[in-house]
């Protein structure tokens, strides 16, 4: 039984993180470091909600209206970003913890507008959980593994589609030049701007859902501040996963084992302040970091131009 929740939550909680990171596989691979997905993930929550909130009257096409528009709001941030950073050759780094700032005062600002300074939605139609036949069935891992709501496969099915368009298409191949030799790239004929401006929408649009997932699946509701830094740790899971989707795979299950471990020993009334439960995830984080930091060289190498600016005129 044990086994069974962690597992469970495990998942649930990597899927968000997933979400995230897959997307800023595809922009670091193009040479961005997106900084800001932090804020876009908390863009994305609160669109989300307030939006499946207001097409509450059609339930079963709600979820989805919300999850739309929470990648949308994450795809609208991420082009703000992109225009700073990309277009005006602004830092990376600095940019991207502005606009995670900003994001973190307007979505307060905007929830208490529309729902009162205490107040919150009564009801938010949001993606329900189903068995998978047959497979929900198997003893110990059936229910664990397989009685999910469909983002969460959703998510597991990106991982291949993402490696597949990484290491095995022209457009991919495109990707990786352009975050290790840009100037090469464009001697060939390819716009580095656009390129990596397109790279950072489509982070951008899955960091809003994975913000989308916490106000939509995980919880259907939205708390200022609720992504509580997975943004961040989405960050540590590329570095940790070597820009390579299925690695990162594997460290989103590692780091959704943290938060999971957080909620079962904070529900498990050992009498220990949950504060120290709370720092789990994060200590988790800083341990792999160091850790990482220490394999230097081979193919886990960050792409050579990741975070340099691009000068077409240069």
């Amino acid at each position: 039984m044990l086994l069974e929740e962690t597992l469970a939550a495990t998942i649930n909680a990597a899927t968000p993180l997933l979400l995230a990171a897959l997307g800023e596989v595809i922009s670091q691979r193009s040479g961005v470091i997106n900084i800001g997905i932090e804020g876009m993930m908390l863009m994305g929550a609160l669109c989300g909600m307030t939006a499946s909130f207001y097409t509450s009257g059609i339930p079963l096409i709600a979820p989805w209206f919300g999850m739309f528009a929470a990648g949308f709001a994450g795809l609208v941030t991420a082009g703000i970003f992109a225009f700073l950073a990309i277009k005006l050759r602004g830092d990376q780094v600095i940019i991207g913890t502005a606009i995670t700032l900003f994001a973190l005062g307007f979505t307060q600002v905007v929830y208490q507008r529309l729902f009162g300074r205490t107040g919150s939605p009564k009801s938010v139609p949001y993606f329900q959980e189903f068995e998978l036949p047959i497979l929900s069935k198997i003893p110990l891992i059936g229910q664990a593994l397989f009685s999910h709501n469909i983002i969460v496969y959703l998510s597991m099915a990106l991982v291949p589609c993402v490696y597949f368009f990484l290491f095995h298409t022209q457009p991919g191949l495109r990707v990786r030049a352009c975050g290790e030799h840009p100037k090469a790239i464009s001697t060939f004929g390819s716009n580095v701007v656009k390129l990596r401006s397109m790279c950072l929408l489509f982070a951008g649009f899955m960091a809003g859902i994975g913000g989308g997932y916490l106000s939509l699946a995980d919880v259907p509701i939205f708390t200022p501040g609720m992504t509580a830094g997975r943004g961040f740790t989405a960050l540590a899971i590329v570095i940790f996963g070597k820009w390579h989707p299925i690695k990162v795979f594997g460290a989103a299950l590692l780091f959704g084992l943290g938060f999971a471990l957080d909620a079962l020993f904070q529900a498990s009334g050992w009498g220990i302040q949950y504060q120290w439960f709370l720092m789990l995830p994060y200590v988790l984080c800083l341990i792999v970091l160091t850790a990482s930091s220490y394999k230097k060289g081979g193919k886990g190498q960050a792409p050579l131009s990741l975070g340099k600016p691009y000068n077409p005129s240069a």
